[in-house]
């Protein structure tokens, strides 16, 4: 945690700027310093009018405790914090207030990140590490967006979604640059915006579209050229989210989330819970949703409540553990990031943010295939990575491209009441693949499409069928292949 002391800002009287909860003998100097005559130089930042800020995991990433200021007018910003978390890694970025676009300016990722020292110390830097000032240019830069799956997935409704494009440009301000449907092509659309930058500069931006659904792709990098120069104009053309039928799911997907949360350590304030009331879920892509910046307690309801009572899909009651199923609709994309929230809007958060389980930007992501179509997650509340995945129902695709066509015996066999059947197409095919009883009566059809050429794996759930030999069937292009397998209950 950091905390700021006694600053002046220009001539007037110094200004005490502080976090709560902090002993000034635990306390080490820290000077930020960030150097903003490129941003000037460029027209981007007007010192007479805008604020420069820095913020971080310090300050749950506000942007009105620690100001920075240049008394002596030479371009160098600074603001004085002291730190707690000596030893301790911060990460941050440096935003400022852009008056005559009435919105934030921030730095593009990754986030800046320090070491806090046990000694007084100097972070210097330069905004968005850009120490160079190139001739600047008014670029009428195109953004077009193909929303063809968005559509087919029921997430996006075109008689009454926005799209628009959002970024570095326009202070990554939703319904600023609007981008409108193609007369001849209504699942494309299309929007410009006038963007100064020079040779080798970039633009960073997403595609957005209401209510709140960001792209979940890292943003996208656009870098100018010398033609895009000498023409004035550039344009950049993706599907939302990139996705093609190689890279979503090709139909909806149960997800059982669970979340443990027995012990869990608040990430705005390092302290554990004193009683665990609630549990959200926010993500990428919907039904998940992000809230708005700080997670505003208004937002509860973007997110999804889990459960600890033994109903939607819990376990056993009061366990700690909290679940909930969500269905995943087709066409989103294979990795969609989520994130958990304790306690949303309650007293006992004690003043503490609703984002609550990690640092800004670290989340859990959820991995899926292209075939899947039910999955559990096994998440620890606050420990973020890709998440462990079981009871995958559906056909997981496996990377190996085989030379010929095979179908390879159940694992495990016996099996009670879940097993895995694999096989291999060497060449794009139309596969079916069907689970017959002993009197040759078909039980279920596990696959019935076209398919690229893969290793495939499929789970055939027995659940609602009786012990005894069952047998499966695959016929892919002119491979036909019969294997035997034992359901012992």
């Amino acid at each position: 945690m950091l905390t700021a002391f006694l600053v002046s800002i220009g001539s007037a009287a110094p200004v005490e700027l502080y976090v709560e909860g902090v002993h000034a003998d635990t306390l080490v100097a820290v000077e930020f310093q960030c150097n903003m005559s490129v941003q000037i130089l460029k027209g981007n930042f007007d010192p007479a009018a805008d604020t420069l800020f820095v913020s971080g995991s310090f300050n749950d990433w506000g942007n009105s405790r620690d100001i920075m200021t240049d008394p002596d007018l030479d371009s160098l910003y600074t603001v004085n914090l002291k730190a707690d978390s000596v030893g301790e890694t911060i990460e941050f970025k440096y935003q400022f207030y852009d008056v005559s676009a009435s919105g934030s300016v921030w730095e593009g990722n990754p986030n800046r990140s320090y070491l806090i020292p046990d000694y007084p110390s100097v972070y210097y830097a330069w905004f968005k590490n850009d120490s160079v000032f190139v001739q600047q240019y008014d670029i009428t830069f195109t953004f077009i967006c193909n929303m063809e799956l968005e559509r087919l997935s029921g997430r996006f409704d075109p008689a009454t979604d926005t799209v628009s494009a959002n970024g570095d440009f326009n202070g990554w301000t939703s319904k600023i640059t609007i981008l409108e449907p193609r007369p001849l092509e209504p699942d494309v659309y299309e929007g410009t915006a006038v963007v100064r930058r020079g040779v080798g500069e970039t633009i960073e931006f997403k595609y957005w579209y209401t209510e709140n659904n960001w792209e979940s792709v890292s943003n996208r990098l656009y870098t100018f050229t010398a033609e895009d120069i000498g023409n004035l104009t550039a344009e950049f053309s993706a599907p939302f989210n990139n996705g093609t039928l190689d890279n979503v799911i090709n139909q909806p997907c149960d997800i059982k989330f669970t979340v443990y949360t027995v012990g869990a350590i608040s990430g705005y304030n390092t302290l554990p819970f004193p009683v665990i009331n609630t549990v959200h879920i926010a993500g990428s892509a919907l039904p998940l949703q992000w809230p708005g910046g700080g997670w505003p307690i208004g937002d509860s309801i973007r997110m999804i409540k889990l459960f600890d009572d033994g109903t939607n899909g819990d376990a056993v009651v009061g366990d700690g553990i909290f679940t909930n199923i969500i269905t995943i609709p087709k066409y989103t994309p294979l990795e969609v990031l989520y994130k958990y929230g304790i306690n949303w809007g309650d007293a006992v958060n004690n003043g503490g943010s609703n984002d609550n389980e990690a640092g800004f930007a670290i989340n859990h992501t959820l991995p899926m295939a292209r075939y899947m179509s039910g999955a559990t997650t096994v998440d620890t509340f606050g420990v973020m990575r890709i998440s462990t995945l079981t009871d995958i129902l559906g056909v997981k695709e496996i990377a190996e491209v085989p030379r010929q066509y095979n179908l390879k015996q159940n694992y495990p066999n016996p099996f009670n009441p879940t097993t895995m059947i694999e096989y291999g197409i060497p060449e794009e095919s139309f596969v079916t693949l069907t689970v017959y009883n002993v009197l040759g009566q078909a039980v279920t059809t596990l696959v019935n499409q076209q398919q690229h050429a893969g290793t495939y794996g499929v789970t055939f759930d027995a659940s609602l069928y009786p012990s005894g030999i069952y047998f499966y069937k695959i016929t892919a292009g002119d491979y036909v292949n019969t294997y035997k397998m034992v359901l012992m209950k």
